[in-house]
């Protein structure tokens, strides 16, 4: 059959070729000209992301609490040519003030806010029988009560500057994949439960803005935090050590890069993903679907 160019449907088709021009491919994969704000950028997932954001042409405000790491990432960013493109503000997200002091800080510095990334976290290692209520309320309070302030406050900043912006909160698939083997993560769980719900309700609300809201949940990654990480300190020693022969039994045949789960969140800020909202990505090459490589052997099972 011959090529009609009146047919209906090549009319239909052509629609889709003109939508085409007028969003070029290397305008959706960059985040050109954009100004982002990636709390705990200084170090770990954050720090991976705010490199991304920036060979994609974003100027980027990296914020967190230790100047050490701001120092190390400033000086890292600097090696890969980024010295004019990245600042740090220190802050404190458990602190709306600072939180707020922080919008401004990015409003006064670039002159605009385009996208979020919250990846600013804590957590430690014991069992919900041993948890401190303190130490539950201290992680609720970085991870879940953190991103609630920061979206907070970006929102309102976006909303008012009529800015179609994008968040990408970083949450965790332990929020319905319990580990390690015999647990030890309520209070972290818990909080990225809670930040998976608060990006569904902040989409919602944010939609007639034209602001489009995501999680990532990454799984297992080898970052330096996770690394460091210890069982909570304030246990009596028999606990710590228990926790210890615990954690280190093997769950998983794959420990994910930093910036394979990157990859994920950066494409979430461009205008790739511009149908996409209230969603959470699971960055875990299967691990929630229990598709592995291989099932590594589990031997040593603490005595019951």
């Amino acid at each position: 059959m011959a090529y009609n160019p009146k047919d209906p449907a090549v009319e239909i088709m052509r629609g889709y070729v003109n939508d085409t021009k007028g969003c070029p491919l290397e305008d959706m994969f960059f985040v050109k000209g954009k100004v982002a704000l990636v709390t705990g950028g200084t170090s770990g997932l954050g720090f991976n992301v705010a490199l991304r954001l920036l060979q994609g042409g974003a100027r980027v405000v990296v914020a967190g609490y230790s100047e050490q790491e701001a120092e190390n990432a400033l000086g890292l960013f600097e090696e890969c040519g980024f010295r004019d493109s990245a600042v740090y503000c220190k802050v404190d997200v458990r602190n709306e003030d600072e939180v707020e002091n922080m919008v401004r800080f990015v409003d006064q510095t670039y002159g605009t806010l385009d996208i979020l990334v919250t990846a600013a976290a804590t957590w430690n290692y014991a069992h919900i029988y041993d948890l401190p209520d303190a130490e539950f309320k201290k992680v609720v309070d970085v991870n879940l009560s953190g991103a609630f302030r920061t979206v907070k406050h970006v929102s309102r900043y976006m909303i008012d500057h009529e800015i179609h912006g994008k968040m990408t909160l970083v949450s965790s698939n332990c929020a319905w994949l319990p580990y390690p083997v015999f647990g030890g993560y309520a209070h972290y769980a818990a909080s990225k439960g809670g930040v998976i719900a608060l990006t569904v309700e902040a989409a919602k609300e944010l939609k007639r803005y034209g602001i489009k809201v995501n999680t990532v949940a990454p799984g297992g990654m080898a970052t330096a935090g996770s690394m460091n990480n210890l069982v909570l300190s304030t246990l009596p020693e028999e606990k710590q050590d228990e926790l210890y022969e615990e954690i280190s039994i093997p769950q998983l045949d794959e420990v994910k890069t930093v910036d394979s789960v990157a990859r994920v969140v950066y494409s979430l800020c461009t205008d790739l993903t511009d149908s996409i909202t209230g969603e959470c990505i699971a960055a875990d090459n299967g691990m929630s679907h229990n598709i592995i490589v291989r099932q590594p052997e589990i031997e040593g099972y603490p005595a019951e």
